[in-house]
């Protein structure tokens, strides 16, 4: 049988319209559900990996859309299948895999390119630079990791940027690999008609040295090295 891509679409209002960018270099087959829309699977046997979608919703007890992420996680988890969040999807999983008090929700949002450092070898950022910007749109962060995720990169105000579980092929980003330059644009043009303060923004300009290759090599590297997870990271970090 072949597998599946499941791609949990967590948009809140709207379906996500750049989903497309998660699969658009493979040939897998993919199954965009709408989580906002009802239950979703409870049999994961047929998904060979899972992505987890950014979120208007916040990772608290309110949210709808988490308490059905949640028993999907935690299945994922249990049975080892790979599983990506993004942004609400990397809050979810640390909610999932421990509670509430590891998510912090902002007054203000935080938008635009983000420097992000890595700290330790991570199979997602596998011939990736130590140093690169990716996008950020978001009014939650993660504060603290359960014990069985390792922190892999942080921003430079500090903020968790991403993780990996020590032993599982699970992987999260508080980023968005997923936007392209143009996308990115447009989203902090949005805002500014707005006229939302300029303290909002982490970098309203794309930085000159914003690389578009490094989120689609993320994508790459969960999907073709999540595999290899029970495999000795060799590569030395410094």
């Amino acid at each position: 049988m072949n597998k599946k891509i499941l791609i949990v679409d967590n948009s809140f209002k709207h379906k996500c319209i750049k989903c497309s960018q998660f699969h658009r270099h493979f040939s897998a087959k993919t199954s965009v559900l709408h989580s906002i829309e009802g239950p979703l699977p409870q049999q994961l046997d047929r998904f060979s990996h899972i992505i987890l979608t950014g979120s208007g919703s916040s990772v608290d007890e309110s949210s709808i859309i988490y308490s059905r992420l949640k028993p999907l996680i935690q299945k994922a988890e249990r049975e080892g299948i790979p599983i990506l969040g993004i942004c609400f999807g990397f809050q979810a999983i640390v909610a999932a895999l421990s509670d509430f008090t590891s998510i912090e929700h902002y007054e203000n949002p935080e938008i635009g390119w983000t420097k992000i450092y890595q700290t330790s070898p991570s199979r997602l950022f596998r011939n990736i630079p130590k140093k690169f910007y990716a996008f950020e749109s978001h009014t939650s962060n993660v504060v603290h990791l359960p014990p069985e995720l390792r922190l892999t990169a942080l921003s430079n105000g500090k903020n968790i940027q991403a993780y990996e579980h020590k032993y599982k092929p699970i992987f999260g980003v508080q980023f968005h690999p997923e936007y392209t330059a143009h996308r990115g644009t447009l989203k902090v043009n949005s805002w500014l008609k707005h006229r939302v303060p300029f303290r909002w923004f982490t970098n309203i300009d794309m930085p000159p040295r914003y690389n578009p290759e490094v989120a689609e090599k993320i994508i790459y590297n969960f999907y073709h090295l999540s595999a290899e997870f029970k495999k000795p990271l060799h590569r030395k970090f410094v």
